[in-house]
């Protein structure tokens, strides 16, 4: 019986596929930084993946991820791993002018050339940033992003775990292709303000900030100088228009239309109140 293994179940697209493969009755092994296994260690992750033959690749946002990406591509070579669907980012290359778009693209690569079946899904930014991250600042009244008027065709972490759950389900139908995964419209800070104050009954105002003031924001929280330059090559990508885009490929492989940001906020109203 197949066995899929997933790396990165920590994370928003991670937990919402082990809870969608539970659903469809597949047998799956939830593979944790730190618990279970190690990005940064390849023997780890082999051991780890250990009697199963399929592998979700999600690796998380952390400086180094283009190595994790190929340790573990190393890993489930060493492993037996038959088919791998990996977790990329909209936009990403390995020749990308930003940087996570680069570090993403990297590991795309890594996948691209092991030899091993697989399959490149490209989500666009996850809605779930706004319970999550900016949380906090939605609760106290205003959504304050470096991305002037840009939009981002936001989708929910579901559809991307619905996605790969096809793709375990019928992997040879889409071998060794790519995938740029969206929301079906996209959105602006504005918008996104306007979305949740509507549907959450809570009153939030967009405040567009420039990057200096967001740099800013970042170092306060704590952030490294890694990640502060992959989340500001981020901002730049949205600030030149390049994600707003909307792709019809959720439905295209899971048969469902994509979620909408109406049904997200419906769902999390609780999130800001």
């Amino acid at each position: 019986m197949s066995k899929v293994f997933v790396a990165g179940a920590s994370g928003e697209i991670g937990r919402a596929l082990m809870d969608r493969l539970a659903a469809d009755g597949v047998e799956a092994v939830a593979g944790v930084h730190g618990e279970n296994m190690d990005f940064a260690d390849s023997d780890s992750m082999a051991e780890a993946m250990a009697g199963c033959d399929k592998l979700f690749l999600d690796v998380p946002l952390m400086e180094g991820m283009s190595r994790a990406g190929h340790l573990a591509v190393t890993a489930a070579k060493a492993a037996g791993i038959g088919y791998i669907v990996q977790c990329s980012r909209y936009a990403a290359s390995s020749d990308a002018h930003w940087r996570l778009g680069r570090e993403q693209g990297m590991i795309d690569q890594f996948v691209e050339d092991s030899g091993i079946p697989f399959t490149i899904l490209r989500p666009n930014t996850l809605m779930q940033i706004f319970t999550t991250d900016l949380a906090d600042m939605i609760r106290a009244g205003s959504l304050e992003l470096a991305e002037d008027d840009s939009t981002v065709s936001y989708i929910d972490a579901r559809d991307v775990a619905d996605c790969a759950a096809t793709l375990f389900a019928v992997p040879g139908e889409h071998e060794n292709r790519m995938y740029a995964l969206t929301g079906p419209e996209g959105l602006s800070g504005a918008d996104v303000a306007a979305a949740i104050s509507e549907g959450a009954g809570v009153k939030v105002a967009y405040a567009p900030v420039s990057e200096e003031v967001y740099v800013e924001r970042l170092v306060a929280e704590q952030t490294s100088a890694w990640t502060v330059n992959m989340l500001v090559s981020l901002s730049r990508v949205v600030k030149l228009g390049m994600a707003g885009n909307v792709t019809k490929a959720v439905e295209f492989l899971s048969g469902t239309p994509a979620r909408s940001f109406a049904e997200f906020v419906a769902g999390n109203a609780g999130s800001w109140s």
